[in-house]
Protein backbone atom coordinates (compact mmCIF):
# COMPACT_ATOMS: atom_id res chain seq x y z
CA UNK A 1 0.00 0.00 0.00
CA UNK A 2 2.98 1.96 0.96
CA UNK A 3 4.09 1.85 -2.69
CA UNK A 4 0.84 2.58 -4.31
CA UNK A 5 0.88 6.09 -2.40
CA UNK A 6 4.45 6.85 -3.37
CA UNK A 7 3.63 6.37 -6.95
CA UNK A 8 0.49 8.34 -6.37
CA UNK A 9 1.97 11.17 -5.18
CA UNK A 10 4.98 11.04 -7.62
CA UNK A 11 2.20 11.05 -10.30
CA UNK A 12 0.39 14.15 -9.01
CA UNK A 13 3.30 15.80 -8.55
CA UNK A 14 4.63 15.54 -12.36
CA UNK A 15 1.09 16.10 -13.56
CA UNK A 16 1.17 18.90 -11.77
CA UNK A 17 4.38 20.27 -12.91
CA UNK A 18 3.19 19.67 -16.49
CA UNK A 19 0.69 21.62 -15.67
CA UNK A 20 2.37 24.44 -14.36
CA UNK A 21 4.99 24.61 -17.33
CA UNK A 22 1.97 24.28 -20.08
CA UNK A 23 0.32 27.31 -18.43
CA UNK A 24 3.84 29.67 -18.17
CA UNK A 25 4.25 28.62 -21.72
CA UNK A 26 0.83 29.39 -22.75
CA UNK A 27 0.67 32.79 -20.96
CA UNK A 28 4.21 33.80 -21.85
CA UNK A 29 3.76 37.10 -24.41
CA UNK A 30 6.55 39.19 -25.98
CA UNK A 31 4.19 41.98 -26.80
CA UNK A 32 1.61 43.99 -25.10
CA UNK A 33 0.14 45.04 -28.17
CA UNK A 34 -1.49 41.32 -28.49
CA UNK A 35 -3.61 43.25 -25.44
CA UNK A 36 -4.90 45.95 -27.28
CA UNK A 37 -7.61 46.73 -29.53
CA UNK A 38 -7.62 45.45 -33.48
CA UNK A 39 -6.56 48.68 -35.97
CA UNK A 40 -9.94 49.57 -37.09
CA UNK A 41 -10.51 48.92 -41.11
CA UNK A 42 -11.30 52.70 -41.39
CA UNK A 43 -9.64 55.03 -39.06
CA UNK A 44 -10.18 58.47 -38.28
CA UNK A 45 -9.03 61.37 -36.20
CA UNK A 46 -12.06 61.63 -34.29
CA UNK A 47 -12.31 58.27 -32.86
CA UNK A 48 -8.91 56.92 -33.07
CA UNK A 49 -5.54 59.59 -33.30
CA UNK A 50 -7.23 62.13 -30.99
CA UNK A 51 -7.60 60.00 -28.26
CA UNK A 52 -3.91 58.39 -29.35
CA UNK A 53 -2.05 62.44 -29.56
CA UNK A 54 -4.15 62.70 -26.16
CA UNK A 55 -2.75 60.05 -24.24
CA UNK A 56 0.62 60.11 -25.57
CA UNK A 57 1.55 64.31 -26.38
CA UNK A 58 -0.49 66.89 -25.33
CA UNK A 59 0.77 67.27 -21.98
CA UNK A 60 3.79 68.80 -23.89
CA UNK A 61 1.95 69.39 -27.21
CA UNK A 62 -0.09 71.98 -26.00
CA UNK A 63 -1.35 75.60 -26.06
CA UNK A 64 -1.06 76.43 -22.63
CA UNK A 65 1.01 79.63 -21.40
CA UNK A 66 4.21 77.70 -20.61
CA UNK A 67 4.14 74.44 -23.01
CA UNK A 68 6.92 71.73 -23.18
CA UNK A 69 6.81 70.99 -26.77
CA UNK A 70 7.18 73.49 -29.79
CA UNK A 71 4.03 73.56 -31.06
CA UNK A 72 0.56 72.46 -30.01
CA UNK A 73 -1.18 69.01 -31.06
CA UNK A 74 -4.55 70.00 -29.91
CA UNK A 75 -6.59 70.08 -33.46
CA UNK A 76 -7.26 68.01 -35.91
CA UNK A 77 -5.77 70.29 -38.93
CA UNK A 78 -2.31 70.65 -36.30
CA UNK A 79 -2.55 67.11 -35.85
CA UNK A 80 -2.28 66.55 -40.08
CA UNK A 81 -0.48 69.52 -40.67
CA UNK A 82 2.37 67.41 -38.56
CA UNK A 83 1.80 63.77 -39.68
CA UNK A 84 1.92 65.18 -43.18
CA UNK A 85 5.09 67.00 -43.24
CA UNK A 86 6.50 63.84 -41.73
CA UNK A 87 7.55 65.17 -38.35
CA UNK A 88 5.69 63.12 -36.51
CA UNK A 89 5.71 60.03 -38.03
CA UNK A 90 9.45 60.16 -38.42
CA UNK A 91 10.17 61.06 -34.03
CA UNK A 92 7.59 58.27 -33.13
CA UNK A 93 8.92 55.54 -35.45
CA UNK A 94 12.62 56.40 -34.44
CA UNK A 95 14.21 52.99 -32.21
CA UNK A 96 13.67 53.17 -28.63
CA UNK A 97 16.43 54.60 -26.75
CA UNK A 98 16.73 57.44 -29.71
CA UNK A 99 16.94 60.48 -27.59
CA UNK A 100 14.84 62.44 -30.17
CA UNK A 101 11.93 59.48 -29.83
CA UNK A 102 8.51 61.47 -29.29
CA UNK A 103 7.22 60.73 -26.73
CA UNK A 104 10.22 61.25 -24.15
CA UNK A 105 8.61 58.65 -21.94
CA UNK A 106 8.97 55.98 -23.92
CA UNK A 107 7.97 54.31 -27.78
CA UNK A 108 4.38 54.52 -28.25
CA UNK A 109 2.99 51.11 -28.75
CA UNK A 110 3.75 49.40 -32.42
CA UNK A 111 -0.36 49.30 -32.71
CA UNK A 112 -0.76 53.17 -32.00
CA UNK A 113 2.04 53.64 -35.06
CA UNK A 114 0.29 51.46 -37.21
CA UNK A 115 -3.04 53.22 -36.88
CA UNK A 116 -1.55 56.87 -37.10
CA UNK A 117 0.16 55.11 -40.19
CA UNK A 118 -3.20 53.83 -41.89
CA UNK A 119 -4.59 57.27 -41.08
CA UNK A 120 -2.31 58.48 -43.21
CA UNK A 121 -2.60 56.14 -46.17
CA UNK A 122 -6.11 56.63 -45.91
CA UNK A 123 -5.92 60.29 -46.59
CA UNK A 124 -6.55 61.67 -43.44
CA UNK A 125 -10.21 61.14 -42.52
CA UNK A 126 -11.43 63.43 -39.88
CA UNK A 127 -14.79 61.91 -38.60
Amino acid sequence: MKKVYIYLMKGIKFISALFAISLIIGCANDSSDDFLSPIPDVVNYTNHIKPIITSNCISCHNSNANPVGPFPLETYNEVRDKTENGNLLQRIQLPAGNPLIMPPTGKMSQTNIDIILKWKNQGYLEN
